[in-house]
Parts: C-alpha cells; structure tokens; sequence
C-alpha cells in the first residue's frame, strides 16, 4: 500500500510539475517581455517600406517590442512571396538574439515590355513576367531589350515568356546577348541576339515544339560552315532555312 501511495505520489509531482513548466514556457513565450522582438532586419533590398506596406495590409507586420512567439513567420513569408518582383523570400524568427529576418532577392529583368493596357513588364532570365517595383528595376528600363508584339495581347507575352523559360543552358548566351524580340500577327517569334559576337536573327515560329527547335539549333550551330550564320529559321524544325 505505501508503495502504490508513493507511485501515485511522485506521477502527481511529476503531472503537477510539468504542467508548471509548460505554463511556465507559455507565459515567456506568449506574454513575457523577456522574449520579444528586439530587431527587424530586412536584407537583399532597400524596399523596407514597401515590403512592412505589404506585411501591414495583412495585418501580420512583426513590430519591435512584440512577443517573438506571436510573430507569424510563414504568414509573412508567403504574403512576400505573391510580390511578384521578388524571386524569393525567407522569414525566420532567432530566438537567441530576438531578431526577426526577412531576406528577399529581387528579381532581374532581361527585357521589357507594355501591355495592351500600356503598363510596363518585365521578363527575368526564368521567363518570369513581373512588374518592375523597386528602384534598382526602375533603374535603366530603356536600355533592357524591347518585346514588341502585332497583336499588342497577353498571350503573345506568355508565349515569349516560355520560350525563354524553355531555353537549356548551353543556349543561355542567346538571353544574355539578346537585343529584341517581336512577335507578328501570326504568333511567330522572332529574336535578335548575337552567336559568337555576330548578330544572328532567329525566326522561332510558333512556341509548339520549341524543344525540337532548340535541338535543331545546336545541331545547326555545331556545324562549321554555319560558323557565320546571320539568319535561322526554325519556323518548320524539320526543315530549317540557315543564311
């Protein structure tokens, strides 16, 4: 009996201390001001404010002086994450030293475009379309290639934006050298770039079986009477035109 006492005894001091720490934990975590936030740091742009701006219309902007635990971390990793001018974004809490982190990279254009209501867009080196936000973007739009489309519509950009998504990496001169890219009436899409420091004019036909046409491409350009190309034609990959 006094041995079932003492079991029951020390379960109770072990559920009765436990149940002290938790509560214990809760109140520093939730309610104490011994871990609250005692910096923000914003790292990978000089847009401080339009990212708070974004975080705050959510409601979930962290704020020196709040209780670290309350801070949501995911929420304000993926409010940041729909800016479609940012490529990527991180949102961590450090308990150690009370910081709050929010580290974005934005993203690069490679090109230029309007669309049929006038409004400039970018394209990155993913083919990614976004609007050119901060003033790092802002900065030198009239020198990035221009995408001019006949039809002046949305599906002509998103055509262009996965033919620079497809393009494989042994090509990826031809975005790095690009100069412009028009699309006609017919949805052909026509780049000027350069090949080996020689301005080279590529008719890509439509984006249908643009992994056949890259193939062709690197055939063609592997050959050495094809060493001076200035003109390719793609538009058919099954019987390409090469000047």
């Amino acid at each position: 009996m006094p041995s079932r006492f003492k079991k029951r005894f020390n379960r109770f001091i072990f559920s009765f201390t436990s149940l002290i720490a938790i509560s214990l934990l809760a109140y520093l975590l939730g309610w104490s001001s011994i871990l609250t936030v005692k910096e923000i740091q914003i790292q990978g742009s000089n847009e401080t404010s339009l990212l708070l701006s974004a975080l705050n219309r959510q409601s979930i902007a962290p704020t020196v002086g709040e209780q670290l635990a309350r801070v949501n971390v995911r929420s304000a990793e993926r409010v940041l994450s729909e800016l479609d001018w940012l490529k990527s974004v991180n949102v961590s809490r450090n308990w150690f030293n009370s910081k709050i982190s929010i580290e974005v990279i934005e993203r690069k254009a490679i090109a230029r475009a309007l669309t049929n209501q006038n409004n400039i867009v970018n394209f990155d080196s993913s083919g990614i379309l976004f609007t050119p936000t901060s003033m790092n973007q802002k900065q030198n739009q009239d020198q990035l290639p221009l995408i001019s489309s006949a039809n002046n519509n949305q599906q002509d950009l998103s055509n262009v934006a996965l033919l620079l998504q497809k393009v494989p990496s042994d090509l990826a001169y031809l975005i790095t050298e690009l100069d412009q890219i028009s699309i006609t009436k017919a949805g052909y899409l026509l780049m000027s770039t350069s090949i080996n420091n020689r301005p080279v004019r590529i008719n890509w036909g439509t984006v249908e079986q643009i992994d056949q046409k890259f193939a062709v491409l690197k055939a063609l350009l592997n050959l050495p009477e094809n060493k001076a190309i200035s003109q390719v034609d793609l538009s058919q990959p099954d019987a390409p035109i090469v000047k």
